[in-house]
């Protein structure tokens, strides 16, 4: 009752104040939405008394898939990539730049686990985010990390000549290691010209602290990194540092402590094993930095541990790497086959390695699973047995399908347009939402053909005419006649199913309204 009084509360406003009411976005209800139900019978009936000639009916991917049982196991879909692989026990998989999301990949990552039979799944991140916003890795860490790794690889091969560049070297080592142990990098002074002391960091419990590298004179260093303390009073702690660069051992001390006769240092570690990996100038490898977590600053999860944990509870070994080089994967030892994980860029990215004459099968995440989309856009049904909803199938032929039935039921002649995620980016979080390979996922006839739209930039065409000393009347009367007075600037050209996708994901998705239907209505189609 208070639903329907709404809205023909709503109709008296908008017919009260017509002229002021260009265009109207309403949130529908339905009832529960089952495998097998008649989805097309389920949307005419729930719009009926509501929709008008003309609306837009957008409908949410999710019921019309969950309406068709639309579904996938990852034991069914480890089958499939096996057999599309061409996979034997032990097999060795690369997943490059795929989404972070425990709802979107987690599964799709374990299905491709599951196929490798007990062997490698090598995950390959870009840096610092994935390609609709993720954060995967710490950005000023991964700048800095990937910096110094650079500076040390040059070092390396120009101190044959120049000894001296050893000091240099030692600190880059140092400011490595420190990282894997967990410290963050504020400056330094002579490879970054910031700080007053060889390097400053940030401790794992937050301390701010001058620290001191050297050779083997740990008091001198001890000493001077004291002196350095007096000089930050922000600082809290004094720290020294010994490189061995012969013995390939590191050894940080607490300065004052160590000028105090107490010499046990707070960490000695072997960096023997971590050289290699200091040499690679373009990749940072998960085992690099065992101590630091990459919490999403949104979900608070770290997905380099969370799609590790994936691998390894589905038998394999699991290798997590962050780099913006996807080629790096092929320096890794021996692949059977590489799984492009992006939605958006994967055929760019699967031509890059079709273009370097790629050795192993190359897939895209439309080539996984049943047809059209595959795990393209694939969502977390239930995690704990591993179910995955996939996008719905004949998109556009069940748009057709409501709208005809919306016709026959209510008399009424409407689009229909079913949504996936909206392609907007959040200004809060960074995330571009859109993990869905288009906003309208499927569209009836008569919005198939349209066009990109443009149209001249109104609050431009008004500033124009005023500055050029036009009256309210005359800019009025220009605006509506379109003269040749109006700026040649336009708006964004975009589609009107877009559009209309994302106001609809806008209300029913992101607002979690609990309402699958939207109606789009007063929209200018041309």
């Amino acid at each position: 009752m208070v639903e329907k009084f709404l809205w023909q509360r709503m109709r008296s406003l908008v017919k009260e104040y017509g002229e002021r009411v260009a265009a109207q976005v309403l949130a529908v209800k339905t009832g529960l939405i089952l495998p097998h139900d008649d989805i097309a019978a389920t949307v005419a009936e729930a719009v009926r008394g509501i929709v008008e000639d003309g609306d837009i009916v957008c409908v949410t991917e999710a019921v019309v898939a969950r309406s068709q049982n639309r579904y996938l196991s990852c034991e069914e879909l480890a089958e499939q990539v096996k057999d599309i692989f061409g996979l034997k026990p032990k097999s060795t998989l690369a997943v490059v730049y795929p989404i972070a999301s425990r709802n979107r990949f987690a599964l799709v990552l374990k299905a491709i686990a599951m196929a490798s039979q007990g062997g490698r799944v090598i995950v390959a991140f870009p840096v610092p985010a994935d390609e609709v916003g993720n954060q995967v890795i710490d950005a000023e860490l991964a700048r800095v990390r990937l910096g110094l790794k650079m500076l040390y690889k040059h070092l390396s091969s120009a101190r044959g000549s120049t000894p001296y560049l050893n000091i240099l070297i030692r600190e880059v080592i140092a400011a490595l290691t420190l990282q894997s142990l967990g410290y963050s990098i504020v400056g330094m002074r002579k490879i970054l010209g910031s700080g007053i002391a060889d390097i400053t960091v940030r401790t794992p419990e937050g301390v701010l602290a001058p620290l001191e590298v050297t050779f083997v004179e740990h008091e001198r260093a001890a000493r001077k990194a004291v002196e350095i303390l007096e000089d930050m009073p922000e600082a809290g702690q004094a720290l020294a540092a010994g490189v061995d660069l012969g013995r390939k051992e590191f050894a940080l001390f607490d300065a004052r402590r160590y000028l105090e006769g107490d010499r046990e240092p707070l960490r000695q570690v072997s960096f023997a094993e971590q050289l290699s990996a200091f040499a690679e100038e373009e990749v940072i490898h998960g085992r690099e930095l065992p101590n630091e977590v990459f919490c999403h600053p949104i979900t608070g999860i770290d997905y380099r541990r969370l799609y590790s944990e994936v691998i390894q509870e589905a038998g394999a070994q699991g290798d997590v790497i962050f780099t913006n080089n996807p080629l790096k994967v092929y320096e890794l030892g021996y692949l059977d086959g590489i799984v492009l994980g992006e939605v958006h860029n994967r055929q760019e990215r699967r031509d890059l390695f079709l273009a370097l004459g790629a050795k192993v099968p190359v897939k895209t995440l439309d080539e996984l699973g049943p047809s059209p989309w595959g795990v393209i856009g694939s969502n977390v049904s239930d995690y704990e047995k591993g179910i995955l909803k996939l996008l719905p199938e004949d998109a556009d032929g069940t748009a057709e399908q409501i709208r005809k039935r919306i016709l026959k039921d209510t008399g009424k002649d409407v689009e229909v347009l079913i949504f996936g995620d909206g392609a907007y980016k959040d200004p809060d979080t960074g995330i571009y939402e859109l993990a869905d390979p288009y906003p309208a996922l499927g569209v009836s006839e008569g919005m198939r053909d349209l066009r990109l739209r443009t149209g001249k930039k109104l609050k431009l065409v008004v500033d124009t005419l005023y500055n050029k000393g036009y009256s309210r009347e005359e800019i009025a009367r220009l605006v509506a006649e379109t003269r040749e007075e109006q700026s040649d600037l336009g708006t964004t050209p975009r589609r009107l199913v877009s559009i209309a996708a994302t106001l609809a994901d806008l209300l029913a998705g992101s607002a979690d309204q609990g309402t699958p239907i939207v109606l789009v209505r007063g929209i200018k189609r041309d």
